[in-house]
């Protein structure tokens, strides 16, 4: 181990052309290993990832997420909730076709679940 140490000193000597042993050397040492070590934490945290808007339209549609959500619901027999969001969906202006007839359609299994 002491060998190492040796050849560790004579590397840095060669190249910085400054002979630190003992404890300065120690204290030089843990400086620059401290400076490398902070170099990498700010070079990580400064790097941080980026949210582009493509990446948020895979998430889907609001008024299907709300359908199948209401779905879940149903099965789960929480009618009230499953309700108020079939509502939500029903008042949307951007709802095609196909949802309204599927919302309707569970809508209308809610009412015939309820009486």
């Amino acid at each position: 181990m002491e060998n190492f140490f040796v050849n560790l000193e004579t590397a840095f000597f060669f190249v910085t052309g400054i002979n630190l042993g003992g404890v300065a050397g120690l204290i030089v040492g843990l400086c620059f290993f401290c400076l490398v070590i902070l170099a990498l934490r700010f070079e990580r945290s400064t790097s941080k990832p980026t949210i582009e808007a493509s990446n948020l339209s895979e998430v889907g549609d609001e008024n299907i997420a709300k359908i199948n959500l209401s779905r879940s619901l149903i099965e789960m027999d929480q009618l009230s909730e499953a309700y108020r969001l079939l509502i939500e969906v029903v008042e949307s202006n951007e709802l095609s076709s196909k949802e309204k007839k599927i919302a309707d359609s569970l809508l209308d299994q809610i009412s015939n679940g309820r009486g």
